[in-house]
C-alpha cells in the first residue's frame, strides 16, 4: 500500500534511512522474522546493491553485477525479475537484457535525489504491506526520540495506523531487536528507543551528557568525546573507561563498533565511530548508515598499522589517500592484491592487476573524501591500534556496528548506568521540544 502517513521532507527522509537500517539489522533477526517484512528487507538489499555498483557508470559486465548481486544477497533470479524491475520502475537504475539475460544495468543514484530519497521512492514501488508501514514508523519514531510506550504508540496512531497496527508494530520492532526499551521507575512505564536515536540532531550529545549526573557523566562523556575527536580511534586505545561501560554504551549505540577480521589471527581489531557522523547524511549521496566510509577508514588503518611490511606497507594514510583521491589510483603494490577484497565487494575500490602489478583504483570518491577527514582526525589525535594485536594476514571480515549490538551480552550493573542516560535523554528531548532549553 502507499504510505499516505507522512510527505513532509524530514520525515521521508528519516523514513529512507530507516529502511536502510532494518536491512543492516536484517541478517541478525532471529528466524523466519524476515519474511513478515520481505518488502522492507527487498527495498533495502535492492538499495545495497545500487550503492555497491554506484560509480561503474554502466561498464560491468554480467559476471560482475552478478558477484555485486551476491554480496546484497541478491540471487541472480531474484534480480532479474523483482530487483531490477522495481529498481527501473522507481528511476533509480536501467538495465539491458540479452538473449534473455542481464547484458549491463545502469545507476541514477544521485540524480533524482539521495540514496536515501530514493530508497523511499523505491519502498513505494514494491507496494508495502500495513504491517511493513507501521513497522517502519515505529523504527523512524523511536530513532527521532526516546518516547514512552503510550506517547510512541500516540505517534503511530495521530500517523494513522490502528491501535491494532501500532502494537503489533511495536511488539515486531522489539522482538526483531530493531527498538529497545527501558524501564522508567519514576514513570511506572517502558521507554521505548532505539540504538540510532544519539545521531538524530534532537539533542547535541556533548550538553545533554554534561547535564547528567556526575557517575554517569564522567563515564559516558569521556567515551563520546573520544569517539568524536577520533573517528577510526582503536577499542584498545580508549582511556579511562570501564570494559563494561564501553560495552553498554555500544549496545545502546551511544558509540558505533565496527571490527575487521583477519584470516590469520584469531584477534580481531576494533574501531569505534559517534553516531553523530550520519548526521552528514544530508550533505551526501549514498549514506554512512551502509558504514562505507567506517570500512574505508578501518582498512586503511590496517593497511598503515597491521600489513607486511614489504608489501607495500601504508607509511602515511592520509598522504596515500589524498593522491588515490587526485590521481585516481595508486600502487603498485604486492599488499593492494590481497588487502582489499572487502572495499572492492562495497565497490569502494576497484584492484587493477592487468599489468601484472596490482593498482588500487578508486570507484567512489565520496567515500574517499569523507574518509580521509576522518583519518586527519584520527592521526592528528596520535590514535591508533594496540601494538600486542599482531595482524598478519589481510582482513577477511567486517563487522557492522548492528552485529556488534546483536553479540554483546546484557550486564545489567553497567546497563543501569547507561540506560539511566536514555531516561534522561527522554526528558531532555521533551523539554527541547517545548523550547525550555536550547539543545537545537
Amino acid at each position: 500500500m502507499t504510505d499516505k502517513h507522512e510527505t513532509d521532507n524530514g520525515t521521508i527522509r528519516r523514513l529512507g534511512r530507516a529502511v536502510v537500517r532494518i536491512h543492516q539489522a536484517s541478517p541478525y533477526f532471529p528466524a523466519g522474522f524476515a519474511s513478515r517484512i520481505e518488502r522492507l528487507v527487498l527495498t533495502g538489499k535492492s538499495m545495497d546493491f545500487i550503492s555497491r555498483i554506484h560509480g561503474f557508470s554502466g561498464r560491468l559486465g554480467p559476471k560482475a553485477i552478478e558477484n555485486f548481486a551476491t554480496e546484497a544477497n541478491i540471487g541472480l533470479m531474484e534480480l532479474q525479475h523483482i530487483v531490477l524491475p522495481k529498481l527501473k520502475q522507481a528511476d533509480v537504475a536501467d538495465y539491458v537484457l540479452q538473449d534473455g539475460q542481464i547484458a549491463s544495468v545502469n545507476d541514477f543514484l544521485g540524480l533524482s535525489g539521495t540514496l536515501i530519497d530514493q530508497t523511499y521512492k523505491l519502498l513505494q514501488a514494491y507496494d508495502p504491506t500495513g504491517e511493513e508501514l507501521a513497522l517502519l514508523h515505529s523504527v523512524e519514531v523511536a530513532a527521532f526520540a526516546p518516547l514512552t510506550k503510550t506517547q510512541h504508540l500516540d505517534q503511530l496512531v495521530r500517523r494513522g495506523f490502528d491501535s491494532q497496527q501500532v502494537a503489533d508494530a511495536l511488539t515486531l520492532s522489539l522482538a526483531l531487536n530493531v527498538n529497545q526499551r527501558v524501564k522508567s521507575a519514576i514513570l511506572n512505564e517502558h521507554v521505548i528507543f532505539n540504538p540510532y536515536v544519539w545521531g538524530s540532531g534532537q539533542v547535541e550529545i556533548a550538553n545533554f551528557l554534561r547535564s547528567l549526573g556526575p557517575n554517569e557523566r564522567d563515564v559516558m562523556l569521556g567515551i563520546c568525546e573520544q569517539a568524536a575527536r577520533s573517528p577510526g580511534l582503536a577499542l584498545d586505545n580508549v582511556v579511562d573507561t570501564s570494559p563494561r561501560i564501553m560495552s553498554a554504551a555500544r549496545k545502546v549505540g551511544l558509540i558505533q563498533a565496527t571490527t575487521v577480521r583477519s584470516s590469520g589471527s584469531s584477534e580481531p581489531q576494533t574501531y569505534i565511530f559517534s553516531p553523530t557522523l550520519e548526521l552528514e547524511d544530508d550533505k551526501l549521496q549514498t549514506t554512512e548508515t551502509l558504514h562505507q566510509r567506517k570500512l574505508f577508514v578501518a582498512h586503511i588503518l590496517y593497511g598503515h598499522e597491521k600489513a607486511k611490511s614489504g608489501g607495500g606497507r601504508i607509511y602515511d594514510p592520509a598522504l596515500l589517500v589524498q593522491r588515490l583521491i587526485e590521481r585516481g589510483s595508486v600502487g603498485p603494490a604486492t599488499n593492494i592484491g590481497t588487502d582489499y577484497h572487502l572495499l572492492e565487494a562495497q565497490g569502494i575500490v576497484s584492484v587493477d592487476k592487468s599489468s601484472g602489478k596490482a593498482f588500487l583504483n578508486l570507484v567512489k570518491e565520496e567515500i574517499a573524501v569523507g574518509g580521509l577527514a576522518w583519518l586527519e582526525q584520527t592521526l592528528d589525535s596520535e590514535a591508533g591500534s594496540a601494538s600486542s594485536v599482531k595482524l598478519s594476514r589481510a582482513p577477511s571480515r567486517f563487522t557492522t556496528p548492528e552485529y556488534d549490538r546483536s553479540v554483546i551480552p546484557d550486564d545489567a550493573a553497567a546497563n543501569e548506568v547507561v540506560q539511566s542516560a536514555v531516561l534522561r535523554l527522554r526528558e531532555e528531548v521533551q523539554r527541547a521540544s517545548r523550547r525550555e532549553v536550547p539543545f537545537k
